[in-house]
């Protein structure tokens, strides 16, 4: 209780107290207020850069200095250095952030995770590039594109699976070749040494290739002509030939034809003269005329023979004994005159068959011609 106007003891400890309470509650208060703010400034910015990713973002990429060596020098250790853009986006957020896991993350610190991912990715494949390739060290610069195409190729699928982005471009702007350094000038040295062997030996074989082939040229066109000339004389041979074999088959076609019409002669007059003897008396052989050569008759049968006989350049015949016999009373059939008969390898003189030997017999042989006749 109080006297006077004073508080007591106890009522001044109350106030204490109550004024004590109230302002705990307001710094709690203050306190979820503040958490509340900043979860909604986290949750904005979040916000923010994922909608920054979505309409795509550049990042620049510099790869510092490493070491690339020649594939036919691998001593010579070159300081290479490439620049270049990479060019992203993302069109699956969920898929996004599935992968990154963008509660603690930010545009910034994604950047810079990338960046490290893509150095590395373009590091290794400009270190590859002269041995997998076959590029020079020293043409490196002049074989941008095809290097730039290499990273893409390689780059691009990895850093799609990696962080759930689709690669829009990635292009590498400049290669620098440290031509400063110790590798750089050895190597280059090495270079200019081979180059100027390589031009030597190739100015050398193609003055040999060129040697060989004017003599090749030369031993060409004679081997040529021997084949050609060859060949006329397998031709007139072949010619040649061919033309012996039409006379010979020629000859025999004539032979054959001849010879069967002889034989046919033959059966009629054994025909007429079997019907002969019916009906009339033998008449007796007579003797040739005195002074026409041949020869006496022999006792017994006409020789059975079939001649071809060369007259004046043509063929007469075939001829049987008695033909042959008026040809030599006509003088168309002497020693001289050639003769064939099948069985005969080749035309021979009548005077040299010994068949024919008693058709001459009593007439004397062709004189020979005179001198400086």
């Amino acid at each position: 209780m109080s006297f006077f106007g004073f508080s007591s003891k106890k009522e001044v400890e109350e106030k204490e107290r109550q004024a004590r309470e109230a302002a705990r509650r307001q710094a709690l208060s203050d306190l979820e207020e503040r958490d509340k703010r900043t979860k909604q400034d986290v949750l904005q910015g979040q916000q923010t850069d994922l909608s920054n990713l979505a309409k795509g973002s550049q990042v620049k990429i510099v790869v510092p200095y490493f070491d690339v060596f020649d594939p036919r020098f691998e001593n010579f250790a070159v300081p290479v250095a490439v620049h270049g853009m990479l060019v992203y986006a993302v069109d699956d957020i969920a898929k996004f952030n599935s992968i990154n896991k963008t509660q603690n993350i930010n545009d910034g610190m994604f950047q810079q995770k990338l960046k490290g991912q893509v150095t590395k990715y373009i590091k290794g494949v400009v270190t590859n590039a002269p041995m997998d390739n076959q590029i020079s060290v020293l043409q490196m610069e002049r074989k941008i594109l095809e290097i730039s195409e290499l990273v893409q190729h390689y780059v691009t699928p990895k850093v799609e699976s990696l962080f759930g982005v689709n690669v829009r471009s990635i292009d590498i702007t400049e290669i620098v070749v440290d031509k400063t350094s110790r590798g750089y000038r050895e190597l280059k040295a090495v270079t200019t040494d081979l180059e100027k062997d390589t031009l030597q030996t190739r100015s050398s074989l193609n003055l040999d290739t060129m040697k060989r082939q004017q003599e090749m040229s030369i031993g060409g066109q004679e081997e040529m002509q021997r084949m050609q000339l060859e060949h006329q004389r397998e031709s007139m041979r072949i010619q040649r030939e061919e033309l012996q074999r039409a006379s010979r088959l020629q000859t025999e076609t004539n032979f054959l034809g001849a010879h069967q019409a002889n034989l046919n002669a033959g059966v009629q007059t054994a025909q007429a003269q079997s019907q002969g003897r019916m009906f009339a008396p033998q008449m007796q052989q007579i003797p040739p005329m005195p002074g026409m050569g041949g020869m006496p008759p022999m006792p017994g049968s006409v020789p059975q023979v079939s001649y071809m006989v060369g007259v004046n350049g043509q063929q007469v015949g075939p001829c049987n004994w008695n033909q042959l016999q008026q040809l030599v009373q006509q003088g168309q059939l002497t020693h001289q005159t050639y003769v064939w008969t099948q069985g005969m390898p080749q035309w021979q003189l009548a005077g040299e068959v010994m068949e024919l030997a008693p058709l001459f017999q009593g007439t004397a042989p062709q004189m020979p011609p005179m001198p400086g006749m």
